[in-house]
């Protein structure tokens, strides 16, 4: 899930007509809906990218370490 910060930041991501982001009317919903997804997908693949490289972690450091400093966390 996103934080009450990280959807903020999500929502003024957004065109909007005041640029303020005082009327959530101005927001297109479905270009929310969109944005709001990319954030969720990317946190996620950040959260299973961390996951697997633990894991790998467990099995081989020296191939964790690789791995983190060719994919790690964005």
């Amino acid at each position: 899930m996103l934080t009450k910060e990280e959807m903020r930041k999500v929502f003024l991501s957004c065109d909007m007509l005041d640029k303020d982001g005082l009327y959530a009317d101005d927001v297109d919903v479905y270009e929310l809906c969109a944005a709001v997804e990319r954030a969720v997908a990317l946190k996620y693949a950040n959260a299973e990218r961390a996951e697997c490289i633990k894991f790998v972690r467990s099995l081989n450091t020296e191939v964790a370490r690789a791995l983190s400093e060719k994919r790690g966390a964005m």
